[in-house]
């Protein structure tokens, strides 16, 4: 079975083992081995949950014939970019000064052991290269998202997994649960079996990632739930929960709004991101998240921008046909976010644009700072951040 949502990176490489069994103390098999799983719970979808329903800033489209969500890797996209790009700078350094002692040392004649150390070392950084590659892989030069869409009409499901292969599952088969890896967090996945029920035949999870199994994850599945099982009435209270429409099936997102998604996901990753000013509520340790966030905006800015839009094949779309005439299109009727994201005037978005360009500005000196204070307790004398400074004239 193929990790089907980026959970592990080398998911599109390497295949898990099938036919694994699904019991009480159930464990996924990825990568062919198998991942301990805790919190275990198996989730209704035919029974409601009395709970709010949590979108999750999740929404790609939304209308009555399909609602279609990110892939649940988009919360950390760009992670991979920056920090595979980080050490594969470093490691490419390393052996090309690997290459050069040995190119320097071998016409005098060194001893053989250290000739051999040196190509060693010459083959784990080459490896370690390939690896850093095949990494960058997963995010640049791929598809912007890896959307889940959610057709009420055939009541299918289509989705476009890690492998970039589209899967299509029938909803009324699929079997949904709740759990935490030790590696992963806690999601919701939807699972379909064999005859024999206990082998899994292919797996999903939604987009909505938590710390563990916890309610905030069956507020997500919820919202999910009542979107295909539930009425009309139904279908108009997952309607009104939804506050932002994430329209990258049109569209690359703009710079801002991959500065938004970024800093959402660290500075809130758990309440009720529909409504970030409520539920954010900054502490001390939000100051400490500033430069993995700002690193992870740079990673996603460079992903999503060497990446294409996915769109599903014509089969897929002539099942998916909108009533033009559709009161439920998100898409043509803008909820609450987007309205007032849409409706704001020039001066105020010139405004926000400066502002981003001036906290990249700080953010440069803040990581210069940084690695002059671990050259200086090395005992280096990086200077690099008074090279900002003079790069910038101010000194």
């Amino acid at each position: 079975m193929i990790d089907t949502n980026g959970r592990d990176p080398f998911a599109r490489f390497k295949y898990s083992e099938i036919g694994k069994k699904v019991d009480g103390t159930f464990g996924t098999v990825l990568g062919g081995r198998v991942q301990e799983i805790k919190d275990f719970k198996w989730l209704d979808k035919k029974q409601g949950y009395e709970v709010p329903l949590y979108p999750q800033r999740t929404v790609v489209q939304f209308n009555s014939t399909y609602m279609e969500l990110t892939g649940r890797q988009d919360r950390i996209r760009g992670d991979i970019t920056a920090w595979a790009l980080f050490f594969l700078v470093i490691a490419s350094y390393i052996f090309y000064t690997i290459i050069q002692t040995f190119a320097i040392t071998i016409d005098k004649e060194p001893p053989i052991f250290f000739s051999v150390f040196l190509m060693c070392c010459g083959f784990l950084m080459l490896l370690l290269l390939l690896m850093l590659i095949a990494l960058l892989s997963t995010e640049l030069f791929t598809y912007t998202y890896l959307p889940i869409r959610f057709n009420r009409k055939t009541r299918k499901v289509y989705v476009r997994q890690a492998n970039r292969k589209v899967e299509i599952f029938d909803w009324d088969e699929l079997k949904f649960y709740m759990a935490t890896t030790y590696k992963d967090g806690g999601d919701v996945r939807g699972i379909t079996l064999a005859d024999d029920g206990m082998t899994i035949t292919g797996m999903f999870s939604l987009p909505f990632v938590y710390l563990s199994a916890s309610d905030y994850l069956i507020y997500h599945f919820e919202f999910v739930r009542c979107y295909m099982e539930g009425n009309d009435k139904r279908l108009e209270e997952v309607k009104n929960a939804i506050r932002y429409i994430h329209p990258v099936h049109k569209k690359r997102e703009t710079p801002l709004v991959s500065f938004k998604r970024a800093f959402i996901y660290l500075l809130n990753p758990f309440d009720n991101l529909e409504y970030p000013k409520q539920a954010f509520e900054p502490d001390i340790g939000t100051a400490a998240i500033l430069i993995p966030a700002w690193l992870r905006y740079l990673g996603r800015l460079l992903s999503i921008n060497t990446s294409i839009t996915p769109k599903f094949s014509s089969e897929i779309e002539a099942e998916c046909q909108i009533d033009p005439n559709d009161p439920h299109d998100l898409n043509k009727y803008l909820p609450e976010g987007n309205i007032e994201d849409a409706n704001q005037p020039i001066w105020k978005k010139l405004v926000y644009s400066i502002l981003l360009v001036l906290f990249g500005i700080v953010m440069l000196f803040v990581f210069a700072f940084f690695i002059d204070m671990i050259g200086a307790i090395k005992g280096y004398d990086t200077g690099l951040a008074y090279k900002l400074l003079h790069l910038f004239h101010l000194v």
